[in-house]
């Protein structure tokens, strides 16, 4: 059964009749739903692996984990239990100028973020650490390790937290409020997301980057292509540290 779409513009709020989300069949109930059992399966899994030695082989597993069992979530109450289809998750076709962008738009941020991380580093008196580096910094003999992380981080994660924060969060609330309020409550979801203060505010403007890019763009696939590719820069950037260290 395909959707159609009306060549004149819903009644409703004048604001978002016509956004991301507009046509979105899913209630707060369903948000709610949806974030307490991606919090309960994120409790499980780090109770799974707390007794054990972190490797990168736990790491990419719990990463890839989580990302299934959430995706897992959202399909189920989205898209099985509400009957959202692809379309009105934002999967359609965007214009050929969007993906010319995407690699402008992630190099971009990643100075944006790196100068945040500065001022962070200057306000604080001391060097900016981040928590994440160690995480998933492999062993560099490790080339196995190296490529499920890559995929972990590029692939992976990109897709299902565009389809979870942009998708689903973003288009509900851009359903019932502004652009502006919908990308910073999403953006600020994002960023508690990563969990680590020190990163809220560079994932804070990564997160209102992705949600101005969903919503410029029509389509979720420019915002997942410019996620991973911002992930896979910072990825490349912590496995070149991994090998230019000494044995």
């Amino acid at each position: 059964m395909t959707e159609t779409i009306p060549l004149t513009p819903q009644t409703g709020k004048p604001d978002s009749s016509d956004g991301p989300g507009a046509r979105l069949p899913l209630r707060l109930v369903d948000l709610i739903l949806i974030v307490a059992l991606a919090v309960g399966a994120l409790m499980a899994f780090r109770l799974l692996i707390s007794p054990r030695e972190v490797t990168t082989a736990t790491v990419v597993a719990l990463l890839i984990g989580q990302n299934a069992v959430l995706l897992a979530i959202v399909w189920l109450v989205a898209m099985v239990y509400r009957g959202a289809t692809l379309r009105q998750l934002g999967f359609i076709p965007a214009s050929a100028s969007w993906y010319r962008r995407v690699v402008p738009i992630a190099i971009f941020l990643q100075i944006v973020v790196i100068l945040t991380n500065v001022l962070i580093s200057l306000w604080m008196g001391k060097p900016f650490e981040n928590p994440q580096i160690p995480l998933i910094m492999p062993d560099p003999s490790d080339w196995g390790a190296m490529a499920g992380m890559f995929v972990a981080t590029v692939i992976v994660a990109p897709v299902v937290e565009e389809l979870t924060l942009r998708s689903v969060l973003y288009g509900w609330l851009r359903k019932h409020s502004a652009p502006i309020v919908a990308a910073g409550i999403s953006a600020a979801a994002f960023a508690a997301l990563h969990g680590s203060l020190v990163l809220l505010p560079g994932t804070f403007l990564v997160g209102l980057t992705l949600a101005w890019t969903y919503e410029r763009s029509g389509s979720i696939l420019p915002g997942m292509l410019v996620h991973g590719c911002f992930n896979a820069i910072s990825t490349l950037l912590v496995f070149g540290v991994a090998i230019a260290q000494p044995a």
